[in-house]
């Protein structure tokens, strides 16, 4: 079941601030998908709006989101910015704990962090006060261990800011302060487990991240009854993640013996705590019609094969005639999704790039997916895809919406 199913925060309308992982743009754009704002304020690596919502089980069902805060005040002084802290922390009984992160800040901010924090400490134990102050060890940042003034999720739950202690988050914006208090983190143990703890892997092929793979399913905005399908199901990570997140109408196919057995090994692991029927098998692509009525699937959630293992010594033209080839099995798949889905029907599908030297290859294949009869739908406002890469990595994942919205 979902982590959700644990606990729950009493949810009320609040101005809630989200801390968005690695690929800022992309947890906005899930966040979006899954809360629906009326209006919100994105200034990477935050996200902010006003909501009625329970963020415990808002943050069990993201992929992307690191941190859940409350504002407690906002376009304030410095001073100002202390004091709400001060407000805040005077709350607790006992001995305080808190910590302290910091986003926005033009440059390294460790030290002004510090003082901060050591300023905090001393007027609460002034005032007879047991405090103690956590900073971030040294490469500790959820970031990639560079910035110091930000806590990581792991460092927030292992001294317990998110529940009897504190850590606030500060905004900087044109000179003025805001602050939130943390009500929850990612449940990063859980993410985990079911990263490193599946049974069936396959470290050879390449496997999509489970955050991707919920990232992906989310931008879907499909209700858990819809009949959702990934045709290139690999080793099972959307699907399982779909089972995890209660959807109930799962599909899946590979042209592969071993990544459909990885599959069911997977969703088998997940599934034995619950009774959800799901159904997996082999087939090309081109087979599916034979096997899936036509207009019976309600969204296509997939990550198709993005070509041979790269070593970063390709050259232009070999990487040029991958693109070629690659091209091919993505229309056919296009023309097969159309047939498929349902009127209205949504694909999330992840389309490679490749980067050789400073330059990025993109497939280019958006004019000939539109007259297949789809229409891309923007993930962000002005923005129809958005990628995903790791640094180090030489292919992109570019991350695309499309509805079905020609029937011929």
């Amino acid at each position: 079941m979902p982590p959700a199913a644990k606990n729950k925060l009493h949810p009320v309308e609040q101005n809630y601030w989200f801390v968005l992982g690695r690929e800022p743009l992309l947890s906005a754009a899930e966040i979006i998908a899954v809360a629906e704002p009326a209006d919100f304020e994105l200034l990477p690596p935050l996200l902010k709006f006003r909501a009625d919502c329970d963020p415990l089980d808002l943050i069990s069902r993201l992929g992307g989101t690191i941190k859940i805060g409350k504002e407690l005040a906002a376009n304030i002084s410095e001073q100002k910015m202390i004091e709400a802290i001060l407000d805040e922390l005077r709350t607790i009984g006992g001995k305080i704990n808190f910590g302290i992160s910091l986003y926005g800040a033009a440059e390294p901010a460790e030290r002004q962090v510090m003082n901060w924090g050591k300023q905090i400490k001393e007027l609460l134990k002034k005032g007879g006060r047991s405090v103690r102050y956590v900073f971030s060890a040294k490469g500790g940042s959820a970031f990639g261990g560079k910035n110091e003034a930000i806590l990581s999720s792991v460092t927030v739950s292992k001294n317990g800011l998110d529940k009897r202690g504190r850590e606030f988050l500060i905004s900087l914006k044109n000179k003025t302060f805001s602050v939130a208090k943390t009500l929850v983190v990612q449940p990063f143990e859980e993410w985990g487990k079911r990263d490193f703890g599946r049974p069936g892997r396959d470290d050879q092929s390449g496997m999509l991240p489970p955050k991707l793979a919920l990232i992906v399913l989310n931008l879907a905005k499909v209700n858990k009854d819809a009949i959702v399908l990934d045709p290139f199901c690999g080793s099972g990570t959307i699907l399982t993640e779909a089972l995890v997140n209660g959807y109930k109408n799962i599909i899946g196919s590979d042209i592969s013996e071993k990544a459909v057995a990885d599959t069911k090994k997977n969703l088998n692991w997940i599934n034995k705590n619950t009774d959800i029927q799901f159904n997996v098998f082999q087939s090309a692509i081109s087979d599916l019609p034979k096997k899936i009525p036509c207009q019976s699937i309600d969204a296509i959630v997939t990550e198709p094969y993005l070509g041979k293992p790269l070593r970063g010594r390709e050259t232009k033209l070999e990487l040029e005639r991958q693109i070629t080839e690659l091209k091919k099995l993505y229309l056919t798949s296009f023309q097969i999704f159309h047939e498929l889905l349902k009127p209205g029907g949504k694909v999330v599908c992840v389309i490679p790039r490749f980067k050789v030297r400073n330059e990025w290859l993109a497939m280019n294949c958006l004019e000939e997916i539109k007259k297949i009869g789809f229409t891309p739908l923007a993930l962000l406002p002005g923005r129809d895809y958005l990628l995903y890469h790791r640094p180090g990595q030489y292919v992109g994942r570019e991350i695309w919406r499309f509805e079905n919205t020609d029937l011929n």
